[in-house]
């Protein structure tokens, strides 16, 4: 709700989301009834639990946004927490999915640039998901943006569009990042943010490309690397302790167009992952869960339904 919706959240306090929902559905002659409401992070560990129940405890969503869930013993949750909890359900379950909505995290903590602290202070809510801002798709070609406007172009006219905020998305980032061909590159680039008036701007060079690859990929093996760090802090924070001398295999299922479809972006989390793990005795396997939001959702339905 942070991302140009920072009005919703005010309309809507105290209200049931299911009675929104069948209402709003009614209103328009369709009859649903709302057995469950979770979101994607959430919905995506249900989905692979379905596929790897022993092994999987953290789901990932790597979009527009940033958000992890994990399992935990419900021994850990507080008394608020408890006491909206339906309490035969407590009673039998010795576990939980619990939503960390770690975008919210970092602040204070994650060291941050120049170009962060403006990204941060034209935001809608100034200091709202400091961890976010750093590693996801909305944020990194804005941060990159910034960037190449600074540094490559320095003063110069820069390509049409790459002047205004958020002007620059992921998928060119991407593009252009991941191809070997520089001239190619610079095609790609040109394909988004040629000028198409009379205005005269410098040319984009080859030089120019190659020095915005590097800015790039800096930026996204930033994001890659926190990512990895966020996901080793939780398997360190919340889940039990390795036996001393032994080793776990922790499956984190994770989806989002930034994880799946950024060049290379998943295999560096991985490779991240893999080198955080080793201290506490763990080894992180990303599995990416095709429709896991869709069909975990649909498993959310099924536990809350009335006829199991």
């Amino acid at each position: 709700m942070g991302k140009g919706f920072a009005t919703i959240c005010q309309d809507i306090i105290g209200w049931d989301l299911k009675s929104i929902f069948e209402k709003s559905c009614s209103d328009v002659g369709i009859k649903v009834s709302l057995r469950a409401v979770v979101n994607d992070s959430v919905a995506v560990l249900l989905s692979q639990l379905q596929v790897d129940v022993r092994r999987t405890k953290i789901g990932l969503i790597v979009g527009t946004g940033v958000n992890a869930s994990v399992i935990v013993p419900t021994s850990i949750l507080d008394e608020e927490r408890l006491a909206r909890c339906n309490p035969r359900e407590v009673e039998r379950s010795t576990d939980c999915i619990l939503n960390t909505e770690l975008s919210l995290f970092g602040g204070g903590i994650l060291p941050r640039t120049r170009w962060d602290e403006e990204i941060d202070a034209e935001n809608e809510i100034p200091g709202f998901q400091p961890f976010e801002m750093m590693c996801s798709g909305r944020y990194m070609p804005e941060i990159a943006r910034r960037i190449v406007k600074d540094r490559v172009f320095k003063g110069r006219l820069v390509p049409r569009g790459l002047e205004q905020m958020y002007g620059l998305d992921a998928q060119t980032m991407s593009a252009v990042e991941g191809e070997l061909d520089v001239a190619f590159a610079r095609q790609q680039l040109l394909a988004k943010h040629s000028s198409k008036d009379k205005e005269v701007r410098a040319p984009v060079t080859l030089a120019d490309v190659r020095l915005m690859q590097s800015i790039f990929s800096a930026v996204s093996c930033r994001a890659a690397a926190i990512i990895a760090a966020a996901l080793v802090a939780l398997t360190v924070s919340v889940l039990p302790p390795v036996t001393p001398g032994a080793s776990e295999e922790v499956v984190v299922a994770v989806n989002g167009a930034v994880m799946e479809k950024y060049a290379g972006f998943r295999g560096r989390v991985q490779e991240f992952v893999g080198l955080l793990g080793r201290r506490w005795n763990r080894r992180l396997v990303l599995a990416s869960v095709a429709d896991g939001p869709l069909l975990g959702a649909a498993v959310a339905a099924a536990c809350n339904s009335e006829d199991q």
